[in-house]
């Protein structure tokens, strides 16, 4: 007897594609982290959330092979995706590559989340959602910010620049694939929960947003 596959609808093709995507693309990110990260045991922690954001994608990738859905196909359509928001943002120390990956994996988490529930996929997704270093940066960079006024005014400043590019991209994601967001609605709701979740974000880490 033949296997009959669950099909996936097409309007969720770009969801799946950019979550695949999404999921690499942090992965390298914080394994570059790691390899400049100041001690070992901050490598090693680096290393263990890259290692968390491959699992995903394989969990992605098992379950559409489920479903006999291209996975791979999908995601290659973001592979440039993110390109301008690094090239725009280039760090000079450890501490502004930590709030860069802070803020933009945030932002950019936050947005998936939004679109992953606006489709109905994978609930429970932002309970083990792996992209967002955050504890790890307030445990670590924040006891130095709250007790350092200039390096806390330094990092707000550059983390305003970081937020608005990343802002950025946001909105041009949902507005160059609009299956993510489904309605014009939806692009606010999601645009506003974005800013608001990277408000209350920066407020952990003793930063300015």
């Amino acid at each position: 007897m033949a296997h009959e596959y669950v099909s996936v609808p097409a309007d969720d093709t770009d969801v799946l594609g950019i979550l695949a995507y999404s999921s690499l693309a942090f992965m390298t990110r914080l394994a570059k982290d790691g390899e400049q990260a100041p001690t070992f045991e901050a490598h090693v922690e680096h290393a263990r959330m890259a290692a968390q954001c491959f699992a995903l994608y394989q969990q992605l990738e098992v379950w559409c092979e489920h479903r006999d859905f291209d996975l791979m196909e999908a995601a290659s359509a973001f592979t440039s995706a993110y390109d301008d928001l690094d090239a725009r943002t280039r760090p000079t120390t450890f501490a502004e590559r930590s709030v860069k990956t802070f803020i933009t994996r945030g932002m950019l988490g936050d947005m998936l989340i939004r679109v992953a529930r606006v489709h109905g996929l994978f609930e429970g997704i932002e309970d083990v959602w792996p992209f967002e270093q955050g504890h790890w940066v307030r445990a670590h960079l924040g006891p130095q910010i709250e007790a350092d006024p200039q390096l806390a005014d330094r990092l707000s400043l550059w983390g305003r620049r970081v937020a608005g590019e990343a802002l950025g991209l946001v909105r041009a994601t949902l507005f160059t694939y609009p299956q993510l967001a489904m309605t014009p609605d939806n692009v606010d709701e999601i645009t506003e929960y974005v800013i608001k979740r990277h408000g209350e974000r920066m407020k952990d880490i003793h930063l300015k947003a």
